[in-house]
C-alpha cells in the first residue's frame, strides 16, 4: 500500500501517539498538519527526548527497545529476543495504532534501528562487534553473527506480516563507525580518520570465520592493526597521520590485506540486505532509504546493484547556499531517478525560524519534482511548528 504520486508523512514514536491518545494525535496530524503517512519507530536506540506537547511527560529517557511483542514464528530462529518497550502494555498495542491509521487511509512505514542497541547488546553480548584489540562493543551488534541476522529478519517479517507495513526504513543494518553509541565521551582528542576507521573494524569470531570461508587468514591483519593503533595513538597528536580513510589508502595499506577484509565485510552486509529485500518483496513493500545508486562501494560496505531494480522511492537531499541553488540541486537529482521509482525528501521543521522559510523550502522541493515529503519527529516538535507543516500541505495535496 506504499503511497505513490504524492504523500506527506512524519516520523513518530508509538508512545508519542498513545501518550496523547490515538484519536487526539491522529486528528492533529490530519487536520493541523494535513499529513497522510506515518514513519512509525518500530525499534529504536537509547535516547533522551524533550517532548514539548506530550501530556504525560516533558522529558523521556528511553533505554532503546522495540515497540511490539514478538509473535511471529520466525523468532524461534534466533536466541536474541527483543527488549520490548515499557509503553507496550498489551499484545495489541501496535495493532491499535496501525489499524487506526489504516481507517484514515494513511500509509504506514516502519522506521527500524537494527544493530545500534545498548539494551540488546547487554542482553546478548555474544552478538556484539569486537575490535582489533579484542574489546567488545557495548552498543552495536555484528551483522556477521547468525543470531543477529536471524533477529534482523524476524523483525522485518513481523512488521511486514503481522502489522502489514508498507515498507521498512532501516538504520544501522550493517557495520558502523567505532564511536557509534558512546554513552559519555571521555576522549579529549579524537583519533584521526584512518585510526577511527581501523577501530571500527569487527574481528569477532563470525567475521574471522567469514574471512576464512573466502580463503583469507584474518589474524595477521588483526595483529598488524592492533600494533599499528597502539604505536600510532601513543604518539603526540601533532605527529598523527591525518589523511582521509578513503579507497586509495584502504587498497594499499597493510600490503592489501585491509582491502581484502573490507571486500568480505561488504559481502557480509550485502547478503543481509538481500535477505531483507526478499522478505519485503514478498509482501509487496518498500525497502528504504536508498539513493539512485547501482555501484559496489566497499568503503560504504554495501553493493547497491542488487537493490536498484527494487527501488520504490529514492531519498534525495538538497545542497546549496540559496533556495534557488537547493532547488536546482534537487532538479538535477530528480533527473537521475529511475522511471519505476519516485523521489522523496525529509525536512526538519525544527531547524526553521519561520513558517514562511519552511513553506518556501518545501515548495521549492515540489517545484523540483518531489511529491513525497516527510518531516522530522512529531513528539519533539512544538505545536506552532506542527501548524507550519500544515501550511506546506499544497506540496503533496
Amino acid at each position: 500500500m506504499l503511497k505513490t504520486g504524492r504523500s506527506g508523512g512524519i516520523y513518530i514514536h508509538p508512545w508519542d501517539i498513545t501518550d496523547e491518545g490515538i484519536d487526539t494525535c491522529f486528528d492533529d496530524l490530519e487536520h493541523v498538519c494535513g499529513l497522510n503517512e506515518l514513519f512509525i519507530a518500530a525499534a529504536y536506540h537509547a535516547s533522551t527526548f524533550l517532548l514539548p506537547h506530550n501530556p504525560k511527560r516533558l522529558v523521556r529517557w528511553d533505554d532503546g527497545s522495540v515497540f511490539f511483542p514478538p509473535q511471529h514464528p520466525r523468532w524461534q530462529e534466533t536466541r536474541i529476543q527483543p527488549v520490548v518497550g515499557e509503553c507496550v502494555d498489551t499484545a495489541g498495542y501496535l495493532h491499535r495504532i496501525v489499524e487506526n491509521a489504516r481507517r484514515r487511509d494513511w500509509g504506514v512505514i516502519f522506521f527500524t534501528v537494527f544493530h545500534y542497541s545498548h539494551s540488546t547488546a547487554r542482553a546478548f553480548p555474544a552478538g556484539c562487534c569486537v575490535d582489533a584489540m579484542g574489546e567488545r562493543h557495548r552498543a552495536y551488534l555484528c551483522p556477521a553473527h547468525p543470531d543477529v541476522r536471524a533477529y534482523d529478519l524476524a523483525i522485518v517479517e513481523e512488521l511486514m506480516s503481522t502489522y502489514g507495513g508498507d515498507g521498512i526504513r532501516y538504520e544501522s543494518l550493517g557495520f558502523n563507525t567505532w564511536n557509534y553509541g558512546i554513552v559519555v565521551n571521555k576522549i579529549d582528542v579524537p583519533p584521526p580518520p584512518r585510526a577511527q576507521f581501523l577501530l571500527s573494524l569487527c574481528f569477532c569470531g563470525n567475521c574471522l570465520q567469514r574471512a576464512r570461508d573466502e580463503g583469507h587468514d584474518p589474524l595477521p591483519l588483526r595483529r598488524e592493526i592492533r600494533e599499528h593503533l597502539y604505536e600510532t595513538l601513543a604518539r603526540p597528536s601533532s605527529e598523527w597521520d591525518r589523511g582521509p580513510a578513503d579507497e586509495a589508502w584502504a587498497r594499499t595499506v597493510f600490503d592489501g590485506k585491509l582491502w581484502q577484509y573490507l571486500e568480505i565485510r561488504c559481502n557480509t552486509v550485502t547478503s543481509l540486505f538481500t535477505a531483507v529485500q526478499e522478505i519485503v518483496n514478498r509482501y509487496g513493500g518498500a525497502f528504504m532509504p536508498f539513493g539512485a545508486r547501482q555501484d559496489r562501494s566497499v568503503m560504504d560496505g554495501l553493493d547497491y546493484a542488487p537493490f536498484y531494480p527494487h527501488l520504490k522511492r529514492v531519498s534525495l537531499g538538497s545542497s546549496g547556499a540559496t533556495l534557488d541553488e537547493r532547488r536546482d540541486s534537487l532538479r538535477h537529482q530528480v533527473r537521475a531517478v529511475p522511471e519505476w521509482t519516485e523521489p522523496e525528501i525529509t525536512h526538519n521543521q525544527r531547524t526553521f525560524q519561520s513558517m514562511e522559510a519552511l513553506r518556501d523550502e518545501v515548495m521549492a522541493a515540489r517545484e523540483a519534482g518531489i511529491r513525497h515529503h516527510a518531516f522530522h519527529y512529531y513528539g519533539m516538535t512544538p505545536r506552532h511548528q506542527l501548524e507550519w507543516i500544515g501550511q506546506t500541505r499544497a506540496a503533496w495535496a
